[in-house]
């Protein structure tokens, strides 16, 4: 199929990721969103936009993840989601399965809070980066002062109210080289399912301390002891890169990619704006991309973005560089393509191939998958 080509359908939605608000009350250092300050809260009418329109444009089809995140979302009071989670009972009256969740600091936990997330069963993840000397290093509050104490306070508020999370921890140049700690800090606060993600050139954040020479031997290194560490331990910390890595490498399909086909990614921001593919690119800008914006949904619909010049020019640049990748990587039935938002953020286009994050997310962490795959299968037959 040539690049303008279009498919006969749209989506379906997969991941709708709202942005209640663009504001936190912290300022991590890797953070990729370009307006932490910005107060501007979701209405009532955008989501009942965001609803109406993904039932009259026929977007959906099997279950909805509605995510809400981007800035903290516990600045917002609870009562902000009492009056528009009930919204989407439109979209599951029409027979469509819709979970909420949401990721926070953890550093606003209160006891309203756990009781809003178990009446709605609301999925909790909490970004929290290890022990006090990495997290701190990074993730601070506007003044520079350290957040950790806080997020630990929150999770133990979690944890007190039997409400499940899983945590994401931002891997960094300081936590690659104390795996053990990690581990420790993980194992000693309860914690059962983490997953890593780097430090990413992404966003607003044009920098990262693991674009070193050393950092494929230093990434590598890590997951090779905390793989060691969660196999020694009847705890056994659930680690999503191992668990999906896994399975990419064991499934016989080709794996598909959300991020780069249109509208089964789909972030809308406080004020109604939207766009789709990689949900870190709404509101961000670069010199060949100055806006990712499609459309708001105050003045239509999603699908009549498609017709715009600035959906066909970074459609088409996806696509040449899904097919770029399948031309020259050995990985690409394990990812399909990489991430449109990395690509354009490391290498300013996305119908490039490479980048940092898909080399350690996708390369190395499946060659060392690869090597325990073998291990194992070789214990079982004796070869």
């Amino acid at each position: 199929m040539a690049v303008s080509d279009q498919p006969a359908t749209w989506g379906p939605v997969k991941l709708l990721v709202l942005q209640g608000t663009g504001f936190c009350n912290i300022n991590c250092r890797y953070c990729y969103l370009p307006d932490r300050s910005d107060r501007t809260q979701m209405s009532v009418a955008t989501v009942e936009a965001v609803a109406g329109w993904l039932l009259r444009d026929a977007l959906l089809s099997g279950p909805l993840l509605v995510n809400w995140h981007a800035g903290e979302p516990l600045v917002l009071r609870p009562e902000f989601y009492r009056d528009r989670l009930p919204l989407f009972d439109v979209i599951a009256d029409s027979g469509i399965a819709v979970t909420h969740s949401l990721q926070t600091n953890a550093t606003l936990v209160t006891d309203k809070y756990c009781e809003l997330f178990a009446q709605y069963a609301i999925r909790v993840g909490v970004s929290i980066d290890g022990p006090a000397f990495i997290h701190d290093s990074r993730r601070v509050t506007r003044s520079g002062r350290p957040t950790h104490a806080k997020a630990l306070a929150g999770i133990r508020k979690l944890q007190q109210h039997g409400i499940p999370f899983n945590v994401i921890c931002v891997l960094s140049d300081v936590s690659l080289r104390h795996p053990d700690q990690m581990y420790s800090f993980f194992r000693d606060h309860d914690i059962r399912a983490v997953g890593f993600n780097l430090e990413e050139i992404e966003g607003a954040n044009r920098t990262s301390s693991l674009a070193t020479s050393g950092f494929d031997d230093l990434y590598r290194s890590f997951l090779h002891r905390f793989w060691e560490l969660v196999e020694q331990d009847d705890h056994r910390i659930r680690v999503r890169e191992f668990d999906d890595g896994e399975g990419r490498i064991l499934d016989l399909k080709p794996r598909r990619n959300s991020q780069t086909e249109p509208f089964v990614n789909l972030t809308v921001g406080a004020s109604g704006d939207f766009s789709t593919f990689s949900p870190e690119l709404l509101g961000t800008s670069f010199p060949r991309y100055p806006s990712f914006t499609l459309g708001n949904v105050h003045d239509g619909g999603f699908k009549r973005a498609v017709n715009s010049p600035r959906f066909q020019q970074l459609w088409g640049d996806i696509r040449r560089g899904v097919e770029a990748c399948r031309d020259e990587c050995g990985f690409f039935d394990v990812c399909g393509g990489g991430n449109p938002s990395n690509k354009i953020a490391e290498n300013g286009d996305a119908s490039s191939t490479e980048t940092l994050n898909c080399r350690a997310r996708i390369k190395i962490t499946s060659s060392f998958l690869m090597d325990i795959v073998e291990q194992r299968i070789a214990a079982v037959t004796g070869r």
